[in-house]
């Protein structure tokens, strides 16, 4: 498990070592208010108890849905009592796991009819980035960033970055980023202090340890990311 360097709560977001995965509290907060009908969250795709917690306050919140036994688990002992498998149980493993998780929640296996919509990327649309700090320019009209294949992911596109219109993300090694600009004015400078934004939700959150809860620049929470690799 990576073990960040320790960042005091309410120290500002910069502070964070990079690269650090971000959510913005007071967007995710306005995206749970904004469900408009009865779901289920689909907490596979943050594998975090502590935003499930958070869309559980939600007055349309009708339980979550898993793509594995395992990651019920995880959701069952943070207390969720309704939950929905999607992967079919083809194992003996699985089927025994299942069997004992039944007792203590309602489970719902993919084999059961279920006509609850899945409550997905909505409540973390615009709300995660991955920070990044400029590393090196090693030319005019290009730079290094911090944040590589490892911390951000690319199997869906490259991120974009907040704030910086006329700055590219293209590629780059497991470790590092490449960014473009135009000119060399275009660039920001070594050390400056960037928002990455992922191009798949589900990538991202599998490629962290924690998530850190800011609002307004601040940070106000750490999280563990506690599904991350419960396949």
């Amino acid at each position: 498990m990576q073990r960040p360097l320790a960042t005091a709560i309410g120290a500002p977001v910069a502070d964070i070592d990079t690269p650090a995965l971000l959510i913005d509290l007071d967007r995710l907060d306005a995206n749970i208010a904004a469900l408009p009908v009865p779901a289920r969250a689909a907490v596979w795709v943050h594998k975090t108890p502590a935003i499930a917690h958070r869309q559980a306050q939600s007055p349309f919140f009708r339980g979550l849905a898993a793509r594995s036994v395992a990651e019920a688990e995880v959701f069952a002992a943070a207390g969720f009592k309704d939950i929905r498998i999607l992967r079919p149980l083809v194992t003996a493993a699985a089927l025994r796991r299942a069997e004992a998780l039944a007792r203590s929640v309602r489970l719902v296996t993919a084999e059961e009819a279920d006509a609850l919509p899945l409550w997905a990327d909505e409540a973390l649309a615009g709300a995660v980035t991955v920070s990044a700090r400029v590393a090196s320019a090693p030319e005019a009209g290009r730079a290094i960033h911090d944040c590589g294949q490892k911390a951000i992911g690319r199997d869906f596109g490259n991120p974009l970055i907040r704030g910086w219109p006329g700055l590219k993300a293209v590629g780059g090694s497991a470790e590092h980023g490449i960014l473009l600009g135009d000119d060399a004015a275009a660039l920001p400078r070594i050390g400056a202090w960037l928002e990455l934004i992922p191009s798949d939700l589900t990538t991202v959150f599998s490629l962290h340890d924690f998530a850190h809860g800011t609002r307004a620049g601040v940070l106000e929470a750490v999280w563990p990311i506690s599904a991350r690799g419960a396949f």
